[in-house]
């Protein structure tokens, strides 16, 4: 059956939604069955069937199924044409952000999130979940496979919604998880090492990200660090440069740290902002910001608004988390877990003051030449580090951490392999004035070991034992 006649039987059924995953299959859909990497649609159709499917969309008869099935010759490639015969194009209504890179993607979106919604209604799509209106559930993906995301951004326009700040993954820029979609915004954070086992090398790594820049409306706008050596390799009609050590068109200038939050004069093309101040700490926080900013000036928020909402940032969950109330020590977990990110981490807080103590792992089965940077990483930055479990998968979680551990010369360091313990130990030891930072996971809620997930929080986990510590 050609792909005409399988949408005249999509509109004879009334089918007003699909998916290619029982997982997100609601009642009423028609399940399409696609050819996997580790799957094959048609192993599901019974679980489908059971959770309401209306009809199964096939390239091969199926005489036993229960509900109608919809031939068609060439799944894959109508795949996109019966999402937007059944979703329409919503992406043309919803001004889409797309913000890529190695690290602050999260915050950065959510802080774009956070300033167009001082005046408009702005949806978030990442790693912290899916936010809308009066909507807001988690999400196992930073970028959703192609038929969730439709169908979500469907969800949006028809709650109104007029902008949504999404996370780009490069794995999701590779898999084509974003092929109809054209964007108003497109933001480049930065690229640092990470992801190298499926990218391989940098140079691929960074294909994969410039991507999305070729996803961007003839009228998009492209945001770009420049500090980044990167970011000089990014071109567009419309580009507009951020950072720090620079000359760009937004540049941080006069930077003043302090506990809580930081002042700086941020220059603009029009003038320079004096005295702007977020309530966040960190050099990274303020490339951050910058990035949101300017994506909240493009998107029509008054500037008046931007500066009044820019020093009340939501508190982000997982990222630099501050989980102590009364204590005379600090615990943060954070979710950083690349050698960039943990060295912004870990710098941000350095005092003479304070002690500092590390959580941290790092994930099996994936790019393994980080390790041994971020234990060196580590262990100069911080005045004591406990390696842990972080994820190892089908890894013996004492072979990640010798890998960590194999280039440094440092002896300030300690291995406990249960991550429980290692977050109880650091927290149990915390004397006045010390600080202690649990990183990799951030508000992850589980764990994968073996083949298997476990329900797990770090947050939970430290908490519990600040609560134990106390009695």
């Amino acid at each position: 059956m050609d792909i005409s006649s399988v949408l005249k039987q999509l509109k004879k059924l009334q089918i007003n939604g699909v998916s290619d995953d029982t997982r997100y299959l609601e009642p009423n859909d028609a399940f399409v069955c696609r050819q996997g990497k580790n799957y094959r649609g048609s192993d599901f159709i019974i679980e489908a069937v059971l959770k309401g499917a209306k009809a199964i969309i096939s390239e091969i008869p199926m005489e036993t199924v229960v509900v109608p099935v919809i031939l068609c010759d060439n799944i894959e490639k109508h795949f996109e044409g019966i999402l937007t015969a059944v979703y329409g194009s919503p992406w043309e209504n919803i001004n889409l952000i797309g913000v890529t890179g190695t690290d602050g993607k999260t915050t950065t979106a959510s802080i774009i999130e956070h300033l167009i919604n001082q005046v408009y209604s702005c949806g978030y799509i990442g790693t912290n979940g899916i936010r809308y209106a009066d909507i807001s559930r988690p999400s196992k993906y930073t970028t959703l496979p192609l038929c969730l995301l439709i169908k979500t951004l469907q969800k949006m326009k028809q709650k109104n919604i007029v902008y949504c700040a999404l996370e780009i993954s490069s794995q999701g820029l590779i898999d084509n998880r974003l092929e109809p979609m054209e964007f108003s915004i497109a933001v480049f954070t930065n690229l640092t090492h990470e992801h190298l086992d499926t990218h391989k090398t940098m140079e691929n790594y960074f294909q994969a990200k410039i991507k999305l820049f070729k996803k961007l409306k003839p009228d998009g706008l492209a945001i770009v660090n420049i500090d980044s050596p990167y970011g000089y390799r990014i071109t567009h009609p419309r580009l507009v440069t951020y950072g720090i050590d620079n000359i760009c068109d937004w540049q941080a200038l006069n930077i003043k740290g302090y506990k809580n939050y930081t002042v700086f004069d941020l220059k603009t093309p029009n003038g320079i902002i004096k005295n702007l101040k977020i309530n966040m700490t960190g050099k990274y926080n303020i490339y951050n910001s910058i990035a949101a900013i300017i994506s909240a000036a493009e998107s029509k928020v008054p500037f008046s608004k931007i500066v009044k909402a820019i020093s009340n940032i939501p508190k982000i969950p997982g990222r630099m988390e501050l989980l102590t109330k009364n204590e005379n020590f600090k615990v943060y977990v954070d979710f950083a877990h690349t050698p960039n990110a943990l060295r912004a981490v870990l710098t941000s807080i350095s005092d003479a003051k304070n002690r500092v103590t590390v959580v941290l792992g790092a994930a099996g089965n994936k790019d393994k030449t980080k390790r041994p940077e971020m234990g060196e990483i580590a262990c100069t930055n911080a005045d004591y580090v406990i390696f842990t479990s972080e994820d190892p998968r089908n890894e013996d979680p004492l072979d990640i951490i010798k890998e960590m551990i194999s280039t440094t010369d440092k002896k300030n360091y300690e291995i406990i392999i249960n991550r429980k313990k290692a977050i109880r130990e650091a927290i149990f030891r915390a004397q006045a004035n010390d600080i202690i930072i649990i990183t990799g996971k951030g508000n992850d809620e589980y764990f994968e070991q073996n083949n298997r997930i476990y329900i797990y929080s770090d947050i939970i986990e430290a908490t519990n034992a600040l609560k134990e510590r106390k009695n």
